[in-house]
């Protein structure tokens, strides 16, 4: 329980970059400048998913404390006064491969409709697909602080401050990506009013990135809160600006001013992590089976 429970925290942690990874990311960053998704998850990695078990085994066993008990004896068996080393009867293994077994089935069964649900849901055109995309205005949008705030718009007054923009070099495996964040501001807005609205715009490290398609007004792409770490904030405002409380990202996209129809890529991403996790689960039911096999008396 205690390992599965570190290991929700660490993926959680990952997909949005809160708690250990984030605090992992800055320390990154502020060593290297630069950002690396697997150097950054090794210390995630050993914060929660070892560290609960060095500290189970520091503590000292106590009787009365039934469940940290448990997990120490899961552990390390022979700190439990009681314990005896034996074998398991034939019997006994055979029921534990075919609870394993069983297990592995109904996870197989859960990750295929997972996945079947997560292409149809996908597939699916939203209503407002091919509608031209909502025009609005700075001030129209931090004024809402994020209040009904569309998916997707169109600002029409946003000028981009190059001259204060946050470039962030990150890689994943052997890709890397150039990430520029700059502040948008309204026409004749002071430079040092906190920033309201910031903008994402992604390249690929081997692009020429904003010199060769820089982002002008009107700005398309799509609206989210800006929960961005505590040190990303630092970073932009070592850059000249700071975002406000309540700020609002946009990240850049290419929508030709038209709302975005169906998600082809989370139709693939399904498919292939709903099928691969599947196909893993259906493997291990047929190891256990032919173990079971294996134990049956030869006729």
């Amino acid at each position: 329980m205690g390992l599965l429970t570190s290991v929700a925290v660490l993926i959680i942690s990952v997909i949005f970059q809160t708690g250990p990874f984030a605090w992992s990311e800055g320390l990154v960053d502020r060593l290297f400048r630069h950002d690396s998704v697997a150097v950054a998850g090794l210390p995630v990695v050993a914060l929660t998913i070892w560290l609960p078990i060095a500290v189970l085994r520091w503590l000292p066993r106590r009787p009365e404390r039934s469940f940290l008990c448990g997990m120490q004896d899961a552990l390390d068996p022979k700190r439990n006064p009681n314990w005896r080393s034996r074998l398991p009867s034939g019997t006994q293994r055979a029921e534990w491969l075919r609870r394993c077994r069983a297990g592995a089935l109904i996870a197989a069964a859960v990750f295929a409709l997972a996945a079947t649900a997560g292409y149809i849901l996908a597939g699916k055109a939203p209503a407002d697909a091919g509608k031209p995309l909502p025009r609005l205005t700075l001030a129209a949008l931090a004024g809402s602080h994020g209040a009904g705030m569309p998916a997707y718009a169109r600002l029409v007054d946003a000028l981009p401050g190059y001259d204060q923009a946050w470039l962030r070099r990150w890689n994943t495996r052997t890709s890397s990506y150039h990430d520029y964040y700059l502040p948008l501001r309204a026409p004749g807005q002071s430079p040092i009013d906190p920033v309201a609205v910031v903008m994402l715009a992604s390249y690929p490290a081997s692009g020429e990135g904003p010199d060769a398609d820089p982002p002008v007004p009107p700005l398309e792409g799509a609206l989210s809160k800006a929960h961005l770490p505590t040190w990303m904030r630092i970073r932009m405002r070592e850059h000249g600006f700071e975002l406000a409380e309540d700020a609002v990202l946009l990240r850049r996209m290419a929508l030709d001013g038209r709302m975005p129809g169906a998600d082809d890529v989370a139709q693939a991403l399904s498919i292939i992590f709903g099928g691969t996790l599947t196909f893993c689960c259906l493997m291990m039911a047929w190891l256990w089976t032919r173990a079971l096999r294996a134990m049956q008396p030869r006729r």
